[in-house]
């Protein structure tokens, strides 16, 4: 059983394990790093669902506050379906459209469309909440 042709097979297998581990890549700790471009793509991306998150809970606290919403759309839903459901909603709808156009970061129309929607986001949202709480402080000053 100890020699002869059972230890060559042994030593042969040994052998093919062996050369499979020292074949299998490494799985490295370290983080996998991003190009520029995958980097600015995942930035504008955390950057819209930041706005969009934003965007929810200025809604809720301002509609709690007396503030009338200006979005047509969001109105009717709100009649519909309630404020908080309304906003889960239409709030989860535009983070998994901006989750689509993340995942398809390599065509070149994605960080400019993810870059306008900021904008666009800060221009409708963020600016006219901050006036209307900024006003609404000084008011309680």
């Amino acid at each position: 059983m100890y020699g002869g042709k059972s230890d060559a097979r042994l030593e042969t297998v040994r052998d093919v394990v062996s050369g499979l581990i020292a074949r299998t890549p490494r799985v490295r700790s370290e983080r996998v790093s991003m190009s520029t471009a995958q980097r600015r793509v995942y930035d504008l991306f955390v950057l819209n669902v930041a706005l969009q998150l934003f965007d929810a809970v200025a809604t809720y606290e301002g509609l709690r506050l007396g503030v009338q919403e200006a979005n047509p759309i969001l109105v009717r839903a709100f009649a519909h379906f309630g404020v908080a459901p309304a906003l889960l909603l239409f709030k989860a709808l535009a983070c998994g459209l901006l989750f689509l156009l993340y995942r398809n970061h390599q065509h070149r129309v994605v960080a400019p469309a993810l870059g306008f929607l900021a904008g666009v986001y800060c221009v409708l949202s963020l600016v006219p909440w901050l006036i209307k709480f900024g006003g609404i402080l000084a008011n309680a000053l």
